[in-house]
């Protein structure tokens, strides 16, 4: 495989969300304890496996691509209720509190923000990789 700026990109989100998700969860072990900080890993697991699957239906449905599948277009919408009723399940599961799994279910947003961070800065600098 080759790689372009685009799975550089890509495979960067999915590391910064394993980071984001085992740091949230020995901060949120430090103040809460194992429940919370449980709560929390399963939220950040939840939130990648939302970042792959939406990384794998935007290459089914991009441009170019050779066989089109029209389930695609409709799991974007389906996939959020999916992911809500993860969190739902962790939360009844573990009798926690919302908090620790929503703050997991953010981890690829921190990892996006992040990335975006990371990439302005490098450009300001002039280090960006090419």
């Amino acid at each position: 495989m080759r790689l372009t700026p685009r799975t550089v990109s890509v495979r960067q989100l999915y590391v910064l969300t394993t980071v984001f998700a085992v740091a949230g969860a020995i901060w949120m072990f430090t103040i809460g304890g194992g429940r919370p900080a449980l709560a929390f890993f399963l939220g950040a697991c939840a939130s990648l496996g939302n970042l792959w699957l939406f990384h794998k239906l935007a290459r089914g449905i991009e441009p170019g691509a050779a066989t089109r599948k029209p389930w695609q277009a409709g799991a974007f919408a389906t996939r959020y209720l999916i992911f809500l009723a993860v969190g739902y399940v962790i939360v009844n599961a573990l009798g926690v509190s919302p908090l620790p799994v929503a703050l997991g279910l953010f981890a690829s947003t921190a990892a996006v923000l992040s990335s975006s961070l990371l990439e302005l800065v490098s450009t300001a600098f002039g280090t960006r990789r090419t």
